[in-house]
């Protein structure tokens, strides 16, 4: 019997129903090699039950949401649909993306085509996720991948090279990354946060990594929100798989 080819890496995609968003048309192309959960939230005021939303709103939000799903099907994507009623946007992004296993979520923004990719990096904790996620997304081996370390205390470029962006493109390369399209890159700053916008002026897109015990804290947390509101690229925000595993677990506990 032959193996079955790895399944993709996969991202939680939301659209707040029922006047979504537009998802640009170039940003469904760059996410076309992932599994794409798309998460379709409809807000309920307090004073309506979800089930009373549903019943009146369900039908054309199904509608919206498969409007949306086949966009990413037509260009190739594999897409799970999910669609919520909720009063608490943050908590269901939080727990859809462990009930999918979702290895990412999105924060959009205007893109053209992926040429390059900038993946700040605070240590080489998260870069186990990173990597096969960024390969998959890149697979096409046409994009560049910038690795970037902000040294912290009196850690050297030295240090940074061999403790951080070393093991990390060494991790990148053995899930099929090509080296002639890494560059590693460590840089002093006092902030953080406006030396990765600063950063992602020259890049289509931006990989960060969890930091926080939170998916909550990790989409809406102080560092992201920055960037954020100063980016004007797609921002992918890579899951942290012994988190999940405790929520996942909590998850459980409270059923």
């Amino acid at each position: 019997m032959m193996d079955l080819p790895p399944a993709p890496s996969s991202i939680l995609v939301d659209l707040e129903l029922p006047e979504p968003a537009p998802l640009p048309s170039a940003l469904v192309r760059v996410l076309s090699s992932l599994r794409v959960v798309l998460l379709g939230w409809f807000s309920v005021p307090e004073q309506t039950s979800p089930a009373q939303a549903r019943d009146q709103f369900g039908a054309e939000a199904e509608n919206m949401l498969d409007a949306a799903a086949r966009r990413f099907e037509e260009a190739g994507a594999e897409v799970t649909t999910r669609l919520v009623f909720t009063g608490d946007e943050l908590d269901t992004i939080s727990r859809v993306s462990v009930e999918e296993s979702c290895d990412a979520v999105l924060i959009p923004g205007p893109v053209e085509q992926l040429r390059r990719v900038l993946v700040p990096l605070r240590g080489i904790q998260n870069v186990r996720e990173i990597a096969p996620f960024v390969a998959d997304l890149c697979q096409d081996g046409t994009a560049r991948v910038t690795l970037l370390h902000i040294l912290e205390g009196d850690e050297t470029t030295a240090a940074s090279r061999e403790d951080v962006l070393e093991p990390a493109a060494e991790r990148m390369r053995s899930a099929g990354i090509g080296a002639g399209l890494l560059e590693l890159n460590s840089v002093a700053a006092d902030s953080p946060a406006d030396t990765i916008v600063e950063w992602a002026g020259e890049h289509d897109l931006v990989v960060l990594g969890e930091t926080q015990p939170s998916v909550r804290e990790v989409l809406f947390g102080t560092m992201p929100e920055q960037i954020v509101e100063a980016v004007n690229v797609p921002i992918i925000v890579v899951r942290h798989g012994e988190e999940a595993a405790e929520m996942a677990e909590r998850a459980t506990q409270a059923d």
